[in-house]
């Protein structure tokens, strides 16, 4: 594990910044350190949990490991929220294993870098991305991968509504067959549309 120092100084605009955070996996995690003032005073070994990041950038084994400052907590809010709420940190996006195309042994080496999702491998850098066989053609089929996706978005949303109309039309059409033989039950004739 290195533990490179990160260039504080990006001048990205904020949403420049946003979008490069986006292809980083971070995970926040709590780190046993000895506090030495605690251990003399108490003379035994007193460790606390200190607030610790990961940062890694996929396609690359280097990854970047610090004490949790203000400055990681807005950067990252979300990974922040999820680590305080014990939730999951995983990267949210499509997993490598949706590509029909991708083997098991190619998805097992890009998650041995650190890139998990199809967006993560999408945007990874040539440079780091040209460590494997094929990449221009992976990073390329992946693109088309997501743009098909998001091409076939506005038709799954649509499908989604009409099948939620066909359920509101099979409940009322079943109401109105209770109601019709509740009525037949009952003795009440339906009356005769008007013609």
């Amino acid at each position: 594990m290195s533990t490179a120092t990160l260039d504080h100084e990006l001048n990205f605009e904020s949403s420049q910044q946003s979008d490069a955070d986006k292809r980083l996996l971070v995970m926040f995690y709590a780190e046993p350190i000895k506090n030495e003032s605690k251990s003399i005073e108490a003379g035994r070994p007193i460790y606390e949990d200190i607030d610790h990041i990961r940062i890694i950038t996929p396609g690359s084994r280097d990854n970047f490991v610090t004490e949790v400052t203000q400055e990681y907590i807005e950067r990252f809010p979300q990974q922040w929220a999820r680590y305080k709420a014990k939730q999951d940190q995983n990267v949210s996006g499509t997993p490598l294993d949706a590509l029909p195309w991708m083997t098991r042994a190619q998805v097992a080496e890009f998650k041995a870098v650190g890139c998990h999702t199809v967006e993560q491998l999408v945007g990874m850098s040539d440079n780091l991305s040209q460590k494997f066989m094929g990449h221009f053609q992976i990073k390329q089929r992946a693109q088309a991968f997501l743009d098909a996706a998001a091409g076939a978005a506005p038709m799954l949303k649509l499908q989604s509504e009409l099948e939620k109309r066909d359920e509101q039309i099979a409940a009322l059409q079943a109401q109105m067959e209770a109601m019709v033989a509740a009525h037949k039950a009952a003795g009440v004739k339906a009356p005769l549309p008007k013609g």
